[in-house]
């Protein structure tokens, strides 16, 4: 299911209210239209809704919440990642976006 983010301030009690650059992969990359359901999350706190999408505009699309999903939106799948060793002074690199990764 697809999944797009939104800020707080696009979510009501019963619609969600999808702005910007998600209405062109949303009408012309994925070619979903009213009806379709997808997955919304808030920003802000990593709530997830199921929502069906009710219009489609050029501004806007909205879409009526069916369902708000209860659980922890962070993945659990587990990845290790493997580094071999590289020329001159890269690997400080490697290492601080790998830490990076680790802390988020």
């Amino acid at each position: 299911m697809n999944k797009f983010f939104v800020e707080p301030s696009q979510i009501s009690e019963d619609k969600i209210t999808i702005l910007g650059e998600d209405i062109n992969h949303i009408k012309n990359v994925l070619r979903l239209y009213e009806g379709n359901v997808i997955c919304i999350c808030n920003k802000q706190n990593g709530e997830n809704f199921i929502c069906e999408i009710s219009s489609v505009s050029k501004e806007k699309i909205e879409c009526k919440i069916k369902e708000k999903l209860e659980f922890d939106s962070e993945s659990n799948v587990k990845i290790d990642i493997f580094q071999g060793i590289p020329k001159s002074d890269k690997m400080e690199l490697i290492i601080q976006k790998g830490t990076e990764l680790r802390s988020k």
